[in-house]
């Protein structure tokens, strides 16, 4: 996928901004605060209808002003173009237009623009909490299926159906076994299909995750990736993991926690507990990793969920990498610069001094430098 265009009104300091873009490495430069990180959110806005930082909607209005609104050109490798339009006006939800129609939800528009993107502030990932992890992999995957998605959000909703129920036995102590059982049913059977796929999914992404650590670590040190289910056993865990044993065996943990749920009023089981389990050396990146391995296993993590969906979407996602040379050391940033160029694909990078880049500018004339400043966009 290549992004021809990108129009962004009145999106933090950018009040009326259009980027021509390249095909190859796009490097937007300049001063904290100037307004690069924002061009990055303009585009992971459009393709996966929100900011890939944690932040709210109405944050990212321009001071002043009541609304932002976002849009991108987009050509396909099949040359097909691909046009969408997001506006924000603070209140309700986005307004979403592209060629798939108009008044689109945001799960319409996930995986149109495949994007991989890193910043620092995703090294939460390799050291943060399960649920970090758990929403990488559900990021990665709601781009490369749409039936992920609507069994995600199935999830979502049956889980808190399921906690309402059992937090009303709290308040009132009665329970309605029938309803309660039945919501338990459809929850096992989602769970199955959620678990299923996030197994499928790390069992492909494993061998390039360990093929890209190898690469911008110099062959120093092995490493591991696996997916760990709630309530599974150790023996389970290298396993490709079927549908219907998954609903026999959360069927059996079902029975035999369903006295403990209602005691304690919420969900003891589900893929809402999972987690991945990343080694280095044999142990737990989590605990034994060093600062450069942590990066090296995050840049890794991306660069296999690059791969791996370009393989399912037959479509190369664009790379994103927001201020993330500054935290690598020399020989690691000249190997990650020599697997950009090899992708081939559309990059957009942002760094606080364009000396940082050149000397990796030497060796391709695929780079294309813009100067920010005040969210005023120049190219050189």
């Amino acid at each position: 996928m290549i992004v021809n265009e990108l129009n962004i009104n009145n999106l933090r300091n950018h009040n009326n901004t259009n980027i021509q873009l390249e095909k190859g490495i796009n490097i937007f430069y300049g001063k904290n605060g100037s307004g690069k990180t924002t061009i990055l959110e303009a585009l992971s806005i459009l393709s996966i209808s929100k900011s890939f930082l944690p932040t709210l909607d109405n944050s990212l209005i321009q001071n002043g002003q009541q609304y932002y609104s976002l849009s991108a050109i987009c050509t396909n490798e099949l040359d097909v173009p691909y046009r969408i339009a997001i506006k924000y006006n603070g209140k309700g939800r986005k307004i979403i237009n592209s060629n798939l129609g108009d008044n689109l939800l945001p799960k319409n528009i996930v995986g149109e623009i495949p994007v991989v993107i890193l910043s620092p502030d995703f090294k939460i990932i390799t050291f943060g909490a399960p649920q970090d992890r758990r929403q990488f992999l559900d990021g990665v995957l709601s781009q490369s299926s749409r039936i992920y998605i609507e069994e995600a959000i199935k999830l979502k909703k049956l889980l808190k159906q399921r906690n309402t129920i059992l937090i009303e036995y709290q308040k009132n102590k009665k329970i309605d076994y029938h309803l309660f059982e039945t919501i338990s049913e459809m929850f096992i059977n989602c769970s199955a299909e959620i678990i299923s796929r996030r197994s499928k999914f790390i069992y492909k992404f494993a061998p390039y995750f360990n093929q890209y650590y190898q690469r911008i670590a110099n062959n120093d040190e092995s490493v591991a990736i696996s997916y760990r289910p709630n309530s599974f056993d150790d023996d389970l865990f290298q396993n490709v993991l079927e549908k219907n044993d998954i609903i026999d065996r959360y069927q059996n943990r079902f029975e035999y926690l369903k006295d403990k749920e209602i005691i304690r009023g919420t969900t003891l089981f589900g893929p809402q507990k999972d987690d991945i389990e990343i080694k280095i050396s044999g142990k737990p990146a989590r605990e034994s990793a060093s600062q450069g391995q942590h990066k090296t296993l995050l840049l890794s993590l991306k660069f296999a969920e690059y791969e791996l969906l370009k393989n399912i979407k037959n479509e190369s996602p664009i790379f994103m990498l927001d201020d993330i040379f500054s935290e690598l050391d020399i020989d690691r940033s000249y190997n990650i610069n020599k697997i950009i160029n090899e992708l081939n694909c559309q990059t957009l990078i942002t760094i606080t001094n364009r000396e940082r880049f050149e000397p990796f500018n030497q060796s391709t004339n695929q780079n294309s430098f813009y100067h920010i400043a005040n969210g005023s966009v120049n190219k050189d």
